[in-house]
């Protein structure tokens, strides 16, 4: 009984410290300004290739930045399966000229990241990569050092050289006590005093997004809740204006299963309840950005129960209403065939105007999808 009673209240006081937690720092006053790219080419152009090159059995969760001369770095983790002990995060290189990408090259393995932590390390999980104002590289990444996923905590790494040496990784604080149920897969962004809009959710108990604010020594010191309960997480936010921003979440509770949104209108303090969107969800991670005019992109799994179909929505007014137009894979398995699978989506806009979209296909290997404004129009057409 003693010992039961104790489990209960390091729980309470776990799950309590993600409520109360509130960093001393107040939120800064709104977002960076969203970019603005150059007119596209009017020639529509759409290729697909792999990023990986089947370096471990099993890949997932991939990240991508831009960097110098229009390369793209990306990430993910691979292993013999999701969860094992010789997972580790890897990262390949393209080059637009010759639209190659580079074998895959480990960052981080359980045993570096032990080492570096001064933890035990059960398992890897989601990457995030992002390059700030000053052009460094950041890698968020998720490590387990007991139990599963809700055991989470998150840790970050920073290069000075676009990806070729990495500072030791550190664990972020995003709770007081204890510390854990902390992960990410959302896009970062900027705040306008240049700290680090970090999207993270929690799975202990509650599952639910918060939005973390990062300052450039890697502190968290700031943070707004974007949804309660235990349906919302993975939450991926779209700036519109210092003051406005819209957030989408992957959704895991009862139906209809749907995407869920929620909103802010004074730079990230207060968020909107979450309303279901009209687009299915399989409990399965999803990407958006946003361009001109309110106008956002949505990479989602076009499915209420499988990760068979990744489809791209697009949206003319912020979000209220949106349009499917085009699927990426679709694939409907027999039953009883084993299932097929496409997901995890991670869509940026590069400095050129160009659209570049990794997903995972079939565990077996990172997928990239390259398109442009032309072709994009073309398909609203």
């Amino acid at each position: 009984m003693a010992r039961k009673t104790l489990l209960i209240f390091i729980v309470l006081v776990v799950y309590g410290s993600v409520w109360i937690f509130r960093p001393d720092t107040p939120t800064p006053a709104g977002f960076q300004s969203p970019a603005h790219y150059p007119a596209s080419s009017n020639r529509p152009t759409f290729e697909s290739r792999f990023a990986s090159r089947g370096t471990t059995q099993s890949v997932h969760s991939a990240t991508l930045v831009e960097i110098s001369e229009g390369k793209l770095r990306a990430f993910w983790y691979g292993g013999t399966r999701e969860g094992a002990q010789d997972v580790a995060i890897y990262t390949s290189l393209f080059a637009p000229e010759t639209g190659l990408w580079t074998s895959e090259l480990p960052v981080i393995t359980r045993k570096s990241a032990q080492r570096n932590l001064s933890r035990y390390i059960k398992k890897l999980g989601n990457p995030v990569a992002f390059v700030d104002g000053d052009r460094q590289l950041w890698l968020f990444f998720v490590t387990v050092s007991v139990g599963g996923w809700s055991g989470s905590a998150v840790n970050v790494t920073v290069s000075q050289d676009e990806g070729v040496t990495w500072e030791p990784p550190r664990r972020l604080v995003a709770s007081p006590f204890f510390n854990l149920s902390t992960l990410v897969k959302g896009t970062p962004l900027l705040f306008e005093d240049g700290s680090i809009a970090l999207p993270a959710y929690h799975e202990l108990i509650g599952v639910f997004g918060e939005l973390l604010r990062i300052n450039r020594g890697g502190q968290v010191i700031g943070k707004s809740r974007l949804s309660h309960g235990t349906g919302s997480l993975q939450p991926v936010v779209v700036a519109r204006s210092s003051t406005e921003a819209i957030a989408l979440m992957r959704y895991s509770g009862p139906p209809p299963a749907r995407i869920l949104s929620v909103r802010t209108t004074d730079g990230g303090i207060q968020w909107s309840q979450p309303v279901k969107v009209d687009l299915p969800n399989p409990n399965a991670a999803i990407s958006c950005i946003g361009m001109e005019n309110g106008e956002l992109l949505l990479v989602f799994n076009n499915s209420e129960r499988q990760r068979d179909d990744l489809s791209l929505a697009y949206s003319a007014n912020n979000g209220v209403t949106w349009r499917v137009i085009h699927s990426f894979e679709k694939e409907t398995s027999d039953p009883g065939a084993p299932q097929r699978e496409f997901s995890y989506p991670y869509l940026i806009r590069a400095g050129n105007g160009d659209f570049h979209l990794l997903y995972t296909w079939h565990r077996r290997h990172i997928k990239h999808v390259r398109f442009n404004e032309a072709w994009l129009k073309q398909k609203l057409q």
